[in-house]
C-alpha cells in the first residue's frame, strides 16, 4: 500500500512544458521579490504603531515601493517570461496560407452587400455612414447651411 503524500508528482509530466509557476516562484529573483512583498505591507501595517516609519512610507519613495510591491503588479511581471515563451511556442504563421484574393474580395462589400464606399452600414463610407454626423439621416445632424 502507498503512504498517501501532499506533493505533486511530476514523474509522468514532460520537463519541457510550459508551467506557469516556473516563471512565477522557480527562479531566484522571485522568491526574493515574493518575500519581500508580506515584509513591506507588515512594515506598513507597522506605521499604525511607529511615527518614524510612517514617514517613510508617506514619502516618494514609499509610493515607489508600493507600486513595486504590490502583488499583482509582481505577478504581472513574472509572468511576462511564461507569455513571451508561451507565444514563442504556438504555430507560426505561413505566408502562403491565406489567398489573396479572398479577403480582397470579402472587403470590397460592405455588411448590406452594396460596394464599401456607397454602403450606408459601412464606416468605410465616409460621410454616406448612418453614424457619421454629417449625414442628414444621423439623429445628431446639424444643418451647417442654414
Amino acid at each position: 500500500m502507498m503512504a498517501a503524500t501532499f506533493e505533486p508528482n511530476d514523474t509522468d509530466r514532460n520537463s519541457d512544458e510550459l508551467r506557469l509557476r516556473n516563471w512565477l516562484w522557480r527562479p531566484w529573483y522571485a522568491k526574493l521579490w515574493w518575500s519581500g512583498v508580506p515584509v513591506y505591507w507588515l512594515g506598513m501595517l507597522a506605521t499604525l504603531k511607529l511615527d518614524a516609519l510612517a514617514e517613510v512610507y508617506r514619502s516618494a519613495a514609499g509610493g515607489f515601493l508600493n507600486v513595486l510591491f504590490f502583488p499583482p503588479i509582481v505577478a504581472i511581471v513574472l509572468s511576462f517570461g511564461f507569455l513571451r515563451h508561451w507565444l514563442a511556442s504556438l504555430p507560426a504563421h505561413d505566408p502562403d496560407e491565406m489567398d489573396d484574393g479572398g479577403l480582397w474580395n470579402s472587403r470590397r462589400f460592405g455588411p448590406s452587400r452594396m460596394p464599401r464606399q456607397f454602403d450606408p452600414l459601412d464606416p468605410a463610407s465616409g460621410p454616406l455612414w448612418v453614424g457619421n454626423t454629417l449625414n442628414p439621416m444621423n439623429p445628431g445632424y446639424v444643418n451647417r447651411a442654414s
